[in-house]
């Protein structure tokens, strides 16, 4: 059976691709959970449209993040958190977490797959955290504060 993808599955597809599926998966499990809509010459049309638009609202992103690069790499985000005396943080610090600082002290929105974050930050303390938009690759400061 032929459906489109409301979103990204693992090992289906992608957001808003048409994909081939079993009957029963389809119409017991990916119909049923919103996930996926069967496959007409009006929900491609749509879905194609709508497709369009994400891709050129994520460019319009990128392209705004790529200007203000430097502005975004110039600048120290601060994030409080509640930590113990030996600086260890009570819950970690995400990317969720750095795309917020960011937005809230630059008024920059950040695509979380922009941010490459090797493993959550765990301490009080300044940190260098890759930021790779397009091919340049530059270092953004945060610094963590114990609350």
């Amino acid at each position: 059976m032929k459906i489109v993808l409301l979103k990204d599955l693992h090992k289906v597809g992608r957001k808003y691709d048409v994909v081939d599926v079993a009957d029963g998966f389809a119409l017991n499990s990916l119909i049923p959970s919103k996930s996926a809509e069967a496959a007409t010459a009006s929900t491609i049309a749509r879905y194609n449209k709508l497709r369009e638009v994400e891709v050129a609202a994520r460019a319009a992103i990128e392209e705004e993040v790529f200007s203000k690069l430097d502005v975004i790499t110039g600048n120290t985000y601060e994030i409080t958190a509640k930590a113990n005396e030996q600086g260890h943080l009570f819950a970690a610090i995400h990317k969720d977490e750095i795309i917020a600082a960011v937005k809230a002290q630059a008024g920059i929105n950040l695509d979380p797959s922009y941010l490459h974050l090797d493993a959550a930050l765990k301490q009080v303390g300044t940190f260098e955290v890759p930021l790779k938009v397009r091919d340049q690759e530059k270092m953004i400061t945060v610094e963590i504060k114990a609350a």
